[in-house]
């Protein structure tokens, strides 16, 4: 759940509710609220909605069941989007790519879109890029928002192998986001604390997605792109994402939004302009 899905929430009526029963519950019964915080916090929104003009294919085996859809023929750009997304939010960047003469794959990833199950969490989301990089690799580039770029920072720490990679309003500091979490959702402060330490378990411990110790050993050429005014992930976070990230570049675009960067025109055309750039196969 995103910070503005949060403010929302609380103020809602029913955020209310739910906020006012999970301080009951945690008062007498703690791990039974940590227990359900945990579940919601595993449950994205489903959106709806599929690529225009794409080829639908099942990814199985070794994990849930993925929708995927791709385009035309050459190097593979994968096109990941971020929590309660889904493939169709990034299908902006595909005639631009298949016009330079890539081939490229866009999944629902885990519990999103048309994709098989009901929770997921950022290393599911990152096995999922593993797999899909298996089926239809070898990965040139991945074009990744919000934390589906966390998610292609785990996967290229462990295999993926694209040589540029674009994260688009990249965070860096996931535990953050459980904690605004617990506090929205009613949990004490102990319970939260409680409740990191089960998401730190369930994801493998802290360093496996720890995308600050991930980023020095990272060999892919990297363009980060970042709305200095995103209020669901801080500027700070691209920026220590960068400074962490050998040779990676940070560009601002005032105006771009979070998700709406997505459709905008100059994300859009950095994003593709940085995949295709042959002078950075050259100075490799």
């Amino acid at each position: 759940m995103t910070p503005r899905s949060l403010e929302r929430l609380q103020k809602s009526t029913t955020g209310r509710i739910m906020s006012a029963g999970m301080r009951v519950l945690d008062s007498v019964a703690p791990a039974a609220a940590q227990r359900l915080a945990f579940d919601w916090f595993g449950r994205p929104r489903r959106r709806l909605g599929q690529p225009v003009g794409g080829h639908r294919f099942r990814l199985t085996g070794d994990g849930p069941e993925l929708a995927v859809w791709d385009w035309g023929d050459g190097p593979t750009v994968l096109l990941v989007h971020g929590w309660n997304g889904n493939a169709a939010q990034l299908a902006g960047l595909a005639p631009p790519l298949l016009r330079a003469g890539y081939y490229v794959a866009a999944p629902d990833l885990p519990a999103h879109g048309v994709s098989a199950g009901t929770h997921t969490n950022v290393r599911a989301m990152a096995d999922a890029l593993l797999r899909l990089g298996r089926r239809v690799g070898p990965v040139h580039a991945v074009i990744a928002h919000s934390l589906g770029a966390a998610a292609s920072v785990i996967a290229l720490a462990e295999g993926l192998g694209a040589e540029r990679a674009v994260l688009i309003a990249p965070p860096a500091d996931l535990p953050r986001y459980a904690r605004q979490f617990g506090h929205a959702v009613g949990l004490s402060s102990r319970s939260t604390f409680d409740l990191l330490a089960r998401l730190d378990l369930a994801l493998g411990g802290r360093e496996a997605f720890d995308l600050l110790r991930l980023a020095p050993m990272q060999k892919a050429r990297t363009l980060l792109l970042h709305d200095p005014a995103d209020r669901e992930v801080p500027l700070s976070e691209a920026q220590a994402l960068a400074r962490a990230w050998p040779g990676a570049r940070l560009e601002m675009l005032e105006g771009a939004g979070h998700t709406r960067a997505l459709r905008h025109p100059e994300v859009i055309s950095r994003a593709v302009g940085f995949v295709t750039d042959r002078a950075l196969a050259l100075s490799a």
